[in-house]
């Protein structure tokens, strides 16, 4: 608001919500894109993915499905947390929604929250790093030293 006229805090406050509707259509594509993948995956799989779910021994392991579930829920409660902000900046500094603290603490807090634990327990690093869990800590330790030498260190 550097002009101070009403007419340019009106034009900040449009731009706003404007870039916010654009966040929610690239996010809501983003959404479709994944569940798009998931259901050609499921359909035709790659080698990798039969290899995957061949190695299951019995025990529960996270596989590409459990990391997508992981994805799902978290851009769920993204996707509602945007469509809260959108609400709350349309309705401007009168509005009831940014008038009222609770509505903050529970549609924007606890919703990123709840989205950095659900990636956190279902982060892709499982998938990424499971290759390397299937040798044993000798065999790590060797590579680590073949990667050396070869580095001239």
């Amino acid at each position: 608001m550097a002009s101070g006229t009403i007419s340019s805090y009106n034009l900040g406050e449009h731009i706003t919500v404007a870039g916010l509707g654009v966040q929610l259509l690239f996010f809501s594509f983003f959404m479709v894109t994944c569940v798009t993948f998931h259901y050609r995956i499921r359909r035709n799989p790659t080698a990798k993915v039969i290899e995957t779910l061949s190695r299951g021994n019995g025990k529960a392991q996270w596989t590409w499905e459990t990391v997508l579930a992981g994805l799902y829920i978290a851009s769920i409660l993204i996707l509602v947390r945007s469509i809260f902000r959108l609400i709350e900046y349309a309705q401007g500094n009168s509005g009831y929604l940014i008038s009222h603290e609770v509505f903050m603490y529970v549609f924007d807090a606890a919703l990123m929250f709840l989205a950095m634990l659900v990636m956190n327990i279902c982060h892709p690093t499982t998938l990424l790093v499971g290759s390397r869990k299937q040798y044993s800590d000798t065999q790590m330790e060797s590579l680590g030293h073949q990667s050396d030498n070869n580095s001239g260190v």
